[in-house]
């Protein structure tokens, strides 16, 4: 039985079946919006989400290029906000205090190289997560307007405070703590948000918060809608929307790759600080390559599972295989699926399960598959056993043409091809050539 045919035998008596182009047109429109959910479930899951920031910036600082950067960025504000010359200079004896500055000078390397093994040490991590931490959660607050009950965070401004990495810098390279008193408050202070647009950044995060779920909604919607209006092609636009899933899945990728070449080099003037920038960039944007990479994952599942539904060898092979398995007893089968549930649900690929819908959504799915699997076994060997499927693995499946177990009866079997050719599920020509297919099985010995 050809794929077309299988696909009309979901067609119901009297129905008039839709255009074929309005399939293509929902699977491309959800296609779109997927790329869009993309981005939007990053900004919403990552970028505003605390605990994800925090754990982003841990991350970061296991990276050598943000370790050397912060390390420069650290000695050059305690050389910029403290006369480390004059300290030093008081140190010497007065026939020596004119070296104090190409001393300073000197030590700036190596007081450098210092830091970046400091910041490896668990008491920097601590200080560096939480000034992320607090700056993070102001930052949020300020977006959602949600600090105190009734003060209104319209002229907010979020800094990133590392005055106290800047103090812990200066007592590991040996000055005095009356020196680092006379450090000013706002030493180590990154300002990391100006209120300038802030009713637009707030209404566009209200907007994200809802986009972030609505939009995967929409796009399972879409292409179920496409598949269910196919009538008699379902699984050829089922395929399609796993090759969809695939083809996007790879642009997003490739969007992100320019986005952060691109944006680094408009954003960092000075080259030097490119390659940190981008480091935190691709480390930031983790989320958006792991969903990426998933949607090619499903698109692969997906246009495995219409294969599996087609009329090649291996497929009704497979079927066949799978038979005595799907076919057991109703308990059975639900254990076995909610065994594989548990298993993607400790994977939580593209980290699917962070929120219910997504996660309610996956599993709706896999359910619909096995069941759809399960009917297709049912209906095609509904008597077979393991021994045969075992059997079955080395005699091959024929000509392509889906086959009957051979312990149905000739006329059982001829009565359900009838069945299927009265009511248009196969052509004449498909009709023979299944009917060939079952005289020749039955004069097979068993």
């Amino acid at each position: 039985m050809t794929d077309a045919a299988v696909d009309t035998a979901s067609i119901e008596p009297g129905r008039r079946a839709t255009p074929e182009w309005l399939a293509g047109v929902l699977v491309a429109l959800a296609t779109l919006l997927a790329v869009t959910s993309v981005f939007s479930t990053w900004v919403k899951v990552q970028a505003l989400d605390t605990d994800a920031w925090v754990s982003l910036s841990d991350q970061l600082l296991d990276e050598p290029e943000v370790q050397s950067a912060l390390a420069v960025y650290l000695v050059d504000e305690l050389y910029r906000q403290l006369d480390v010359t004059a300290e030093i200079q008081d140190t010497l004896p007065d026939n020596l205090k004119g070296l104090a500055g190409p001393l300073t000078a000197a030590l700036r390397g190596p007081a450098t190289t210092g830091v970046e093994r400091l910041i490896a040490s668990d008491q920097f991590r601590a200080t560096w997560v939480k000034v992320n931490r607090t700056a993070h959660e102001t930052l949020v607050n300020i977006l959602r307007d949600e600090t105190r009950t009734g003060i209104s965070t319209a002229d907010g401004v979020v800094t990133l405070e590392l005055g106290e990495l800047v103090r812990v810098v200066g007592e590991n390279l040996g000055l005095s703590g009356a020196l680092l008193d006379r450090l000013p408050a706002d030493a180590g202070r990154v300002t990391v948000f100006e209120p300038d647009q802030l009713d637009t950044a707030q209404r566009g995060v209200q907007i994200l918060d809802f986009m972030s779920w609505f939009l995967f909604v929409l796009v399972v919607a879409l292409y179920a809608a496409a598949v269910y209006i196919a009538a008699g092609r379902r699984l050829t636009v089922l395929r399609n929307v796993g090759f969809s899933l695939i083809g996007a899945s790879a642009f997003v990728l490739v969007v992100r790759a320019i986005a952060v070449r691109v944006i680094v080099e408009s954003i960092v003037a000075n080259p030097a600080n490119r390659p940190l920038a981008s480091v935190a960039a691709y480390v930031g944007t983790g989320l958006v390559r792991q969903m990426a990479w998933s949607g090619i994952l499903y698109g692969l599942v997906i246009v495995g599972f219409t294969m599996l539904l087609g009329e090649r060898r291996w497929a009704t092979s497979t079927r066949r295989f799978l038979a005595p398995l799907l076919n057991a007893s109703d308990a059975a089968v639900a254990g076995g699926t909610a065994m594989l549930l548990v298993l993607i649900l400790w994977w939580s690929p593209g980290r699917a399960f962070d929120r219910w819908v997504t996660g309610l959504t996956l599993i709706l799915l896999v359910i619909g598959a096995i069941v759809t699997l399960r009917r297709a076994t049912r209906r095609e060997f509904p008597t077979a056993t393991f021994d045969q499927s075992i059997a079955s693995l080395s005699r091959g499946s024929g000509d392509g043409i889906a086959t009957y177990p051979l312990t149905s009866s000739t006329a059982d079997q001829m009565e359900t091809l009838l069945g299927l050719h009265e009511s248009g599920a196969l052509t004449d020509d498909e009709y023979d050539r299944a009917k060939q297919r079952v005289v020749n099985s039955s004069r097979l010995p068993g």
